[in-house]
């Protein structure tokens, strides 16, 4: 159970996402029904955006007079979106995070909305939400296509969900003032892949156990100087996995895949921190424009929607996974590589043209192909709407959509790197040795792989990699620097 408001996290979100309860500080509400009647009377004596004018380039136009007309009106109209619908997860998110902000004071809206998502979320009464319509600059259609569930004009999945009746035009408009689908979107996103990460470390270590890297590269010497602030950490977690004792290297100087892996992932983590940084900022915030000043009683109007700094962060992240494929595939490579590995080419130890993995490569490559093309910037777009009066946008949306494509097919990759450094350390015979805890445990955990080599169907195989992926973050993040025995070899 979660107290709304708080500084909510996205392990939190995700936690909400995936059906925990939430319920309202009874004096969290009290504010808000304070702030916002004297959110009404600061606009009885004001202008204000959207309550008593149109929006867009009707900002200069008289509302109508009837508010439940307008406010009403205003929903119906930006209620336009489209493509395939969002998962029952996503949507609680999207509530939650809504829901969240909202308590913060600041927006001037009529408690009763808040009452009405509470109530959406205990009962799992959710509305239905598209993919497109959102462009950086507020998820107007989203949004209003919640508020219109919650005033009763659309369905929810549940049946026993009241809806609140008609909204005004003092919380139409503030309450579509929110990029709460992008941000629970991004928060669900930052939880998966800091566990892809964690996977990430597990699997890297495997590959330089099987291929004998040398392991100076990735030690706690060398993030100093990687000189990355999550390098120390990064190589500190590899080594609670691998143990204290090395294996005997067989090269003093490896290629790029096994060298560069510490500068890369650290770029990938650092870029995940930021990114996790910026989401836990705005979904703890009143954000909505125009917001209520209450102690100099004034409305202000600002740009705080245009969310450059949430698809700055979403690009980067993507970049930076991107940065890190290449290297992933090129382990794959040397892995299959008898020349480099002294092991059966393509890990095929039958002979006879046998392709063992050969195809686990190309499978990798296809995957990087979509993690490349995902990596494109979307905040360097534009696009100038509403009569020229809204004149760029951020695109915010897009970038997230082009990291979540991004991360199912990294998710690939690292099935495919599970797979091979698995079968490769099966056929070395490392794993029948003396192991480090951390080590030991993922081959525990790596026993659902078939053992066979013979040429055959690794579709399931693959399919089981993927499943180990949670099960590989959960040792690396529970690995200690202790070993048994004389160590890895």
């Amino acid at each position: 159970m979660y107290t709304l408001p708080k500084v909510l996290t996205v392990h939190e979100i995700a936690d909400i996402a995936a059906g925990a309860d939430v319920r309202v500080s009874a004096a969290a509400r009290a504010g808000i029904e304070q702030h916002y009647e004297l959110a009404n009377k600061i606009a009885e004596r004001t202008p204000v955006y959207g309550r008593s004018t149109g929006v867009g380039a009707n900002r200069e136009s008289a509302a109508r007079a009837d508010s439940e007309a307008h406010g009403m009106n205003l929903l119906r109209s930006h209620a336009v979106d489209a493509g395939p619908a969002l998962g029952a997860d996503v949507t609680r998110a999207v509530l939650a995070v809504r829901l969240n902000q909202l308590l913060h004071p600041g927006s001037g809206i009529d408690p009763v909305l808040i009452d009405g998502l509470e109530r959406m979320l205990a009962g799992n009464s959710l509305p239905e939400l598209r993919q497109y319509g959102g462009i950086g600059t507020a998820d107007l259609p989203a949004l209003a296509g919640v508020a219109l569930a919650l005033a009763g004009e659309r369905p929810t999945s549940g049946e026993s969900f009241t809806p609140i009746g008609p909204i005004r035009a003092d919380s139409a408009l503030p309450f579509m003032s929110s990029s709460a689908p992008t941000l629970g979107g991004a928060a669900l996103a930052v939880s998966r892949l800091e566990q892809l990460i964690d996977a990430s470390l597990a699997a890297f270590g495997l590959s330089a156990f099987a291929s004998s890297a040398n392991p100076a590269a990735f030690s706690p010497q060398a993030a100093v100087a990687v000189a990355m602030p999550t390098a120390s950490a990064n190589a500190e977690r590899l080594a609670g996995l691998l143990g204290d004792a090395s294996w005997e290297s067989a090269r003093i100087q490896d290629p790029f895949a096994f060298r560069a892996f510490l500068p890369a992932i650290s770029v990938l983590s650092c870029a995940t921190t930021r990114l996790r940084e910026a989401v836990e900022t705005l979904v703890s915030r009143s954000r909505e424009n125009p917001g209520f000043d209450l102690e100099r009683e004034v409305a202000v109007h600002h740009g705080a929607f245009f969310e450059s700094w949430l698809a700055h962060e979403l690009d980067a992240t993507g970049i930076a996974l991107a940065q890190t494929a290449p290297l992933m595939l090129a382990r794959l490579r040397f892995m299959n590589d008898d020349s480099f590995s002294g092991q059966p080419r393509f890990l095929a130890p039958h002979g006879g043209g046998a392709s063992g993995t050969m195809v686990v490569e190309y499978l990798a490559a296809s995957a990087m192909g979509e993690v490349h093309a995902a990596a494109a910037p979307a905040s360097t777009h534009s696009a100038v709407l509403s009569c020229g009066v809204e004149e760029d946008a951020t695109f915010a949306p897009t970038a997230l959509g082009q990291l979540l494509r991004a991360l199912d097919a990294y998710g690939v990759m690292l099935s495919a790197e599970i797979l091979v450094a698995v079968r490769a350390l099966r056929l070395s015979g490392k794993a029948a040795g003396r192991l480090s805890p951390g080590v030991a445990e993922l081959f525990d955990v790596a026993q659902r792989l078939p053992a066979a080599f013979e040429d055959r169907d690794l579709r399931g195989d693959v399919e089981i990699a993927q499943q180990l992926i949670p099960e590989f973050a959960r040792v690396l993040r529970g690995a200690q620097r202790e070993t048994v025995g004389q160590g890895l070899g």
